[in-house]
């Protein structure tokens, strides 16, 4: 029954997004798709409905907590606007306070979208900068020559638990580096070693590149590279020094063969630069993820009223003094919808919350490498 579970959720996949190389799904179905994490609605005895809810550690002040992302939402067209999706949505939600995640996150896959998953209380609340550097301009600024002193590797064959070219370093060393760089992002979804593994497949999948900086033994620097449409995407870079990081992008350029192409580097939020939506995120536990915030915050004196309409257990009033979280079920007059706490807790747009939520901090909440 599970398998059949699973070939008909494929062949959901292949009705729904029809666009996306089959070599892909195949990497999905193999390394990312779970019964267990496989959220669906049957009609007429076939899937018609379905997402996948993935789990993810998330750091956040210096804790980790648990997020619940969905991903490959979709919904045979001959059932649409029936309110499906939203039911799956729904019982995804209710499932993963089941399994003791904080949040719920998502990324859309187009403007519009935005819109829908309002309907269920997502809210934006993940932004990226982004850099756009045309390849004869940076080879002018710098004539393609690395300057900081380091070997630009890049991956050839992660199967071996080696990355190959001039010279050789070993996977773990490699993840190693990576999740000490990601967790030290407050507000970041991690990935754990499998993960890692499945985001190298798929750069060699697609004949992608992880270009890896390093110093004698040391690495000191990643770049993820993505050729797509004839311009080359960084969507996520680490480099100990700006040397080293310009020296990832004369490596990236290297990529392609074009003396036009254009190198457009992902980056968390800069202040003062224009940033893009990426992804919407919706709390599932607020007591758990404001009793965290109290305790990372101990100066913070706060009392506001939560209400939600899905998710009925996190309405109640809640009370922050000196470190110390208490909720009482009753309601106040100082409420806020799941939303408005939802952007607060993540530090998204303080300024433009209510005035008793500007008492949180801005951040910049970042995920990366979703396989979206």
């Amino acid at each position: 029954m599970e398998n059949n579970i699973k070939n008909q959720t494929r062949i959901l996949w292949d009705q729904c997004f029809s666009e996306e190389d089959k070599r892909f799904v195949d990497l999905y179905f193999e390394k990312r798709y779970t019964d267990q994490d496989n959220v669906f609605i049957e009609k007429d005895g076939k899937v018609v409905s379905a997402l996948q809810l993935i789990s993810y550690p998330f750091s956040y002040y210096e804790k980790t907590i648990g997020c619940a992302y969905l991903s490959g939402c979709c919904t045979d067209p001959e059932y649409r606007s029936q309110g499906l999706m939203n039911d799956v949505i729904i019982k995804s939600l209710n499932q993963a306070k089941n399994n003791g995640a904080c949040f719920a996150a998502l990324i859309p896959a187009s403007e519009s979208l935005f819109n829908y998953y309002e309907g269920t209380n997502f809210i934006p609340t993940f932004d990226y900068s982004k850099i756009k550097i045309n390849k004869s301009q940076q080879s002018t600024a710098n004539g393609q020559q690395l300057v900081s002193g380091c070997q630009i590797i890049s991956l050839q064959d992660h199967k071996t638990t080696r990355l190959q070219e001039d010279g050789e370093i070993d996977f773990y060393q490699v993840y190693e580096y990576f999740n000490t760089k990601m967790r030290a992002r407050n507000c970041c979804i991690q990935h754990d070693e499998y993960d890692f593994g499945v985001i190298l497949k798929d750069l060699e999948l697609f004949d992608n590149h992880l270009l890896v900086a390093k110093y004698g033994e040391d690495i000191c620097g990643l770049a993820f590279c993505y050729l797509r449409n004839g311009e080359i995407y960084i969507k996520d870079v680490f480099a100990e020094s700006a040397a080293i990081f310009g020296d990832l992008i004369t490596a990236s350029a290297r990529l392609s063969e074009s003396e036009s192409v254009s190198i457009n580097i992902i980056l968390p939020s800069v202040p003062g630069q224009k940033t893009h939506k990426l992804g919407m995120a919706r709390i599932i536990d607020a007591e758990t993820m404001l009793r965290i915030y109290a305790m990372t915050h101990p100066k913070m004196k706060l009392e506001l009223s939560i209400v939600d309409p899905i998710l009925t257990h996190n309405n109640g009033t809640y009370y922050i003094n000196n470190g110390v979280l208490d909720k009482k079920n009753s309601i106040g007059a100082n409420v806020v919808d799941i939303e408005q706490l939802t952007q607060a807790l993540f530090g998204y747009n303080i300024e433009n919350l209510p005035e008793k939520l500007q008492a949180f901090n801005k951040q910049a909440a970042f995920m990366s490498l979703m396989l979206d």
